[in-house]
């Protein structure tokens, strides 16, 4: 069984990690690619959290894969060594690193969604697209700036003083 928290019932954060000098670990922080877990020297095997990361829904089901509940997952990433992968003065990939990649494979799998439906003849995809790539440019000619007339002047200041 996992142990997740420590004897006196709070949450184990740095001795999940085989990067923390934990040879008991259950996780690593290295990147796998398409590998599951990552191998030591030893031969012992420590299951990739990018990897799981990656394979992962939502980051709500990874926290709950990996360590059981959300309030945990708060707690890592409460972190800053978890989240930029700066452990013991090496780097790995992080959780900002593992969101960033995870927004751009969802945008992929966006992308070949909507050019196959394009391919299929849907012209609401191929609007929505077009519509993207050219989102920010201004069509036409620049609209002409006027210049700001001043609200006050001395002749209007010596107006509103009463003399008494």
């Amino acid at each position: 069984m996992l142990r997740l928290k420590g004897d006196n019932g709070t949450y184990l954060t740095r001795d999940l990690f085989y990067e923390w000098n934990n040879p008991d670990a259950p996780y690593s922080l290295r990147d796998t690619g398409k590998e599951a877990c990552y191998v030591a020297r030893s031969g012992k095997k420590y299951l990739s959290l990018p990897y799981i990361f990656r394979n992962e829904e939502s980051e709500y089901d990874c926290a709950l894969e990996v360590v059981g509940s959300w309030q945990h997952w708060k707690k890592l990433k409460g972190l800053d060594w978890f989240m930029t992968g700066k452990v013991n003065g090496s780097e790995y990939t992080g959780l900002n690193d593992w969101k960033a990649e995870k927004e751009l494979a969802q945008q992929s799998k966006a992308s070949a969604v909507l050019m196959k439906a394009i391919e299929e003849g849907d012209v609401g995809a191929a609007k929505f697209v077009y519509d993207k790539k050219t989102k920010g440019t201004k069509v036409g000619r620049p609209e002409t700036k006027k210049p700001r007339q001043n609200l006050s002047s001395v002749v209007s200041l010596a107006k509103n003083i009463k003399v008494s």
